[in-house]
């Protein structure tokens, strides 16, 4: 019985990997580089999921249609492809439940993030929720590892350099192991080698599709050099397509480090920060936008302050705020990524403005939180908006970031991997990151983990159905 191949060891490698295990088949785990997580392990915002457990126990009223509706007009009506959509939406609740019930993941908390109608995305009451999954998984496929069955092996350090195919069918692939050896294994193949967003070489695929982008900071691992997008496209014949490559999300978030404010690869702020009451002000103290709505639009306007000459952007938290996201802010505050003030006093001495007038902005926050005014930008979703100025608040300093890559390998919504003519590649699945056309113009925050977990659970039960 051959194994089921699957290239990349982030939350959607894993996640078809364990899928392989429970529909009975055996797997090899192949990833590039010394430990598993890829970038998974940096996501900091959560999971969605729309008619889940938390949510019914939190009174949210949420419907995979409500999600499949908010999903299509990120996506936007020339872009969103309706049967991948639905495969991420529909499998959603159930994607949350498998971790919560298969894995003993923590789940319990549920935010709103930009763009969304209804607070979905999920994560616990410890640290990182990309951590907290992705490392649960990787230790249960450790073990495993380590079961006299030998039904699964994890190989680190083996890039993967060719897939093997046969007329029209994937057979294996060929990959280099640590002393640089070539070595083969044979097996379907699964793709979840992440994305592109760190592929800044002249003629990567940054460059390539979108040079605009190529001066920008990045928040991703130096991994995510789109491995799996030139494996894809590079088989022989039949070989797989690419599509919505210029579709590049540009984080608004991303930390500015005082102590290297120039670095490349930054640490993300995460949107959850602004789902909590996080709000973005210019160098004067004044409020842009709403810091609810979608990235592309948010990341925008903070592109006309900066260009306009009023940067730099801080995003700012009030004691309740910092308090609900404690692990995150701890977390940011011992990198030095976040400063600590004790009042709206001593925020505004380091801004060098009127204290008046960044007082007044706060105030103003609070009178349209409480409905007494209508918000100029548009905002109707608040949280911890009734700022105390004498109690501390949180300052950090932000830049818009090189975060996620929307384009990628063309897949149906059971994780094959098309050709040009639109017909499955015999044996051949991808998942995650890799994967093309699920997002559209814009991916909704949360929805990433989502994405890892609900087509690596599909192109795993494919895959081993063949194997």
């Amino acid at each position: 019985m051959e194994p089921v191949i699957i290239v990349g060891g982030g939350l959607s490698g894993l996640s078809a990997a364990h899928s392989v295990l429970e529909h009975g088949g055996k797997v090899v785990l192949l990833d590039k580089k010394q430990a598993l997580g890829g970038n998974s392990v940096k996501a900091s915002s959560g999971i969605n999921g729309a008619g889940t457990e938390s949510q019914a126990r939190l009174n949210i009223s949420d419907s995979p249609q409500d999600f499949y509706d908010d999903t299509v007009k990120s996506a936007g009506p020339e872009l969103a492809r309706p049967h991948l959509i639905t495969a991420l939406t529909s499998n959603s609740a159930p994607a949350i439940n498998w971790l919560t019930k298969n894995f003993g993941v923590d789940l319990s908390l549920v935010s709103i993030l930009g763009g969304h109608s209804t607070p979905r995305t999920h994560r616990g009451t410890g640290g990182a929720p990309g951590w907290a999954i992705t490392s649960t998984l990787m230790k249960k496929l450790v073990a495993e590892e380590e079961k006299p069955e030998k039904r699964a092996r994890i190989l680190k350090n083996a890039k993967v350099i060719k897939l093997l195919q046969t007329e029209n069918k994937v057979t294996g692939v060929e990959y280099e192991d640590g002393q640089g050896q070539k070595l083969k294994l044979k097996g379907p193949v699964v793709i979840a080698t992440g994305g592109f967003g760190a592929d800044f070489s002249p003629t990567g695929f940054i460059a390539t599709h979108r040079p605009d982008l190529v001066q920008l900071p990045t928040v991703n691992g130096d991994h995510a050099t789109g491995d799996g997008h030139v494996l894809v496209t590079s088989l022989p014949s039949h070989s797989g397509v690419l599509v919505d490559m210029n579709q590049v999300q540009v984080h608004p978030t991303g930390f500015i480090d005082p102590a290297q404010p120039e670095a490349k690869t930054k640490f993300l702020a995460a949107e959850a920060l602004r789902g909590v009451g996080g709000i973005l002000l210019t160098k004067d103290g004044s409020r842009f936008v709403d810091e609810m709505e979608k990235r592309d639009f948010v990341t925008a306007k903070m592109w006309e302050v900066i260009q306009n000459g009023n940067g730099p952007v801080r995003l700012v938290l009030g004691l309740q705020a910092a308090t609900e996201l404690k692990s995150h802010c701890d977390f940011y505050l011992s990198k030095g990524l976040m400063r600590k003030f004790a009042n709206l006093g001593e925020v505004a001495e380091d801004m060098r403005v009127s204290p008046k007038e960044i007082q007044s902005t706060f105030v103003a926050h609070k009178s349209y939180a409480s409905g007494h005014e209508k918000d100029p930008f548009g905002k109707t979703y608040f949280r911890n908006s009734d700022i105390d100025i004498e109690e501390s608040f949180l300052v950090a300093l932000i830049t818009p970031v090189v975060h996620y890559t929307m384009g990628g390998v063309l897949v149906d919504e059971q994780a094959h991997v098309l050709d040009a003519s639109g017909k499955p590649i015999l044996g051949l699945y991808a998942s995650g990151e890799v994967i093309g056309g699920v997002h559209g113009k814009n991916r909704l925050g949360g929805s990433s983990l989502l994405e890892a977990v609900v087509f690596g659970r599909i192109a795993g039960e494919n895959a081993a159905k063949l194997e």
